[in-house]
């Protein structure tokens, strides 16, 4: 069984050691490590029998001790293989006492090796349970005992046997063994990259002299890489709760605010009527203009460097004081058609707002947000395809009647 165990702890730790591919930055983030070091709790069982008597009223009597659970410290290392399967590398050193001819003595016992772990929650953030595989190679100082005779039996024909659950008709172990284990665990992160961990597993021998036992251990985790855990919770909040986000709670999530990402606005296509002359060529400024309005990530806020642009804006607007514009708001096809009409029309009103703080008659414009409806590129497609549908734009509208229903 030995050449297996070297095979299947090679290929875990070529997996740990590989690099992962090389990504774009705005691809995934890099893979998560884990370390880990606590302490663990061994079952197994250590048996001895001494004082083999006969009392003078020839009664039979001896002593039975016996050990069940020792202690010990756990270390390991984790590695991300994909969002929902880690590989990892365990080790527990454990001090146990045992008895040998009637007295007690302090042992040691080592163990290491391989394993993976399968992690289907993948969506859950601050509770992480996982099921575990693994092989290892354990030695220990001691060896345990399920059968004897009497030390004071002068005939040396009385038996003794002890079993315990998981090693029924053993007689004793050796010092050296290859075991595989199966086991579950939870992890529970109490921050970003810091968290408790808790694992229980059964250990079964492959060769027949070895010992099956129980192990439990706890400890504390340290992950480097990895996606951010706040944003991941962040985001999904706001998807569910988008009202809630720019009114009571909007200071509540910092990590949704920290990365500031701010999302460039498509070059706006206006489509009006093109006249000859000044107006025509207003028009088409208008609309390169708008190339340089830019909101704060996912937000209706529009940031300090649109400022020149919207300037520039107002005051082409003021020198054609007649005419009439909607502006209106667009998003992609990603996310909810609901949060996507209302960040779409909360956009649209921020830049009417900017436009009447510049001296433009709030009467001269209607805001309308139309979200994905008109989104041309489908929500799977890459963010370079979708930024096209995410825009805001001045439409000149000379229709009364129509002018008459926006401004409802």
């Amino acid at each position: 069984m030995g050449y297996r165990f070297y095979i299947f702890a090679a290929a875990i730790a070529m997996a740990l050691s590989c690099p992962s591919p090389a990504v774009s930055q705005t691809a995934k983030p890099a893979r998560a490590v884990e370390f880990l070091v606590g302490g663990a709790l061994v079952n197994m069982t250590r048996t001895t029998v001494t004082d083999f008597r006969q009392t003078e009223g020839g009664d039979y009597v001896f002593t039975l001790k016996e050990k069940l659970v020792h202690g010990g410290c756990t270390a390991g290392l984790a590695v991300e293989l994909a969002g929902w399967l880690y590989a990892d590398l365990q080790g527990t050193v454990g001090m146990a006492r045992y008895f040998d001819s009637g007295k007690e003595k302090q042992g040691w016992s080592v163990m290491a090796g391989p394993g993976l772990q399968l992690r289907p929650f993948v969506s859950s953030q601050w509770l992480q349970p996982y099921f575990r595989a693994g092989i290892g190679y354990y030695r220990k100082s001691f060896t345990n005992s399920w059968f004897g005779t009497f030390d004071g039996d002068v005939a040396k024909e009385a038996l003794w046997k002890a079993e315990d659950a998981w090693n029924k008709g053993f007689t004793f172990d050796s010092g050296s063994f290859v075991p595989v284990s199966l086991g579950i665990g939870l992890i529970g992160w109490m921050g970003n990259r810091t968290g408790i961990q808790v694992q229980g597993e059964y250990l079964h021998s492959l060769t027949g002299s070895g010992a099956n036992f129980l192990q439990a251990s706890a400890g504390i985790v340290l992950r480097l890489g990895g996606p951010d855990k706040r944003k991941g919770v962040a985001d999904r909040y706001v998807k569910l709760h988008p009202e809630d986000y720019d009114g009571l709670y909007s200071g509540r999530f910092p990590a949704r605010v920290v990365e500031r990402e701010v999302v460039r606005e498509v070059p706006v296509t206006v489509e009006v009527p093109r006249k000859e002359g000044d107006e025509a060529e207003s028009v088409s400024i208008i609309a390169a203009l708008m190339d340089n309005v830019h909101f704060d990530f996912d937000q209706a806020t529009i940031t300090e460097d649109s400022a020149p642009a919207l300037d520039e804006i107002a005051r082409i607007l003021a020198s054609c004081p007649s005419d009439r514009f909607l502006v209106a708001g667009y998003t992609d096809a990603k996310g909810p058609a609901s949060y996507n009409e209302n960040l779409s029309e909360r956009r649209a009103e921020a830049v009417c707002d900017a436009l009447v703080r510049r001296g433009i008659s709030r009467e001269r414009l209607a805001c309308r947000g139309f979200g994905k409806r008109v989104a041309i590129v489908p929500a799977a497609a890459s963010d370079d395809h979708r930024r096209a549908d995410r825009k805001v734009v001045l439409e000149r509208v000379v229709d009364d009647a129509l002018w008459e229903y926006l401004k409802k």
